[in-house]
């Protein structure tokens, strides 16, 4: 039986930051379920609905088009997919586009986020002019120091701060790293942040598709 390789690409904002991956996992599972889509499980002794997130989100952070990856055991309209998703789903996670997947996970190279903060923009500005941005992060290993700077795109500093970071399989730096990095180097207290990632990227700088 061939298999159709599916790429789901949705939202998950406002009250829906605040659920973890595991239990994202949960939500799209059940309403995969109730949109009675003809989905593929997994062989064995216990059989499971196959789901694959390309890049999860750190809990907290909000994400404008993330991509998930279901196999169905026949084609279907992809229209119908997304509407049928979206009855099922709740009202901060939004199914935005089904379509057959162009990429692999591992062709993931990049993310880009959109943060608000209650800073001073002027020091951060300076922040990021720094030769280097020690921080640590946290590893299968346990904990090391990282330096943020040949890794840190700055997009833009207004309103919103626009940074380009390393995603995927390689190396995945959350940008909470590069805020926490200039609290404690500033001594700033860092208020009402809100970190949103607006896009994932190929290593040509392309959107993952």
């Amino acid at each position: 039986m061939p298999l159709v390789n599916t790429r789901l690409f949705f939202s998950k904002t406002g009250r829906a930051k605040y659920i973890s991956h595991l239990d994202l996992s949960g939500v799209m599972q059940r309403a995969i379920r109730r949109a009675k889509l003809p989905v593929w499980y997994t062989e064995g002794y216990n059989p499971r609905l196959y789901t694959n997130f390309m890049l999860p989100l750190s809990l907290g952070q909000e994400g404008l088009r993330e991509a998930l990856d279901i196999r169905l055991i026949e084609e279907f309209p992809h229209l119908e997919v997304t509407k049928r998703l979206n009855i099922a789903l709740p009202p901060d996670i939004r199914l935005l586009e089904t379509a057959v997947p162009v990429y692999k996970n591992t062709d993931i190279a990049f993310a880009e986020y959109e943060i608000t903060a209650d800073i001073d923009r002027e020091k951060f500005t300076k922040f990021l002019e720094s030769e280097k941005i020690i921080t640590e992060k946290k590893t299968k290993k346990g904990v090391s120091e990282i330096d943020l700077k040949p890794h840190l795109t700055v997009i833009s500093v207004g309103e919103k701060i626009a940074l380009r970071l390393p995603a995927g399989t390689d190396l995945n730096i959350n940008p909470r790293l590069v805020f926490d990095a200039y609290g404690a180097q500033s001594g700033e207290v860092i208020k009402n942040i809100r970190i949103v990632r607006t896009g994932i990227l190929c290593a040509d700088g392309g959107e993952f598709k």
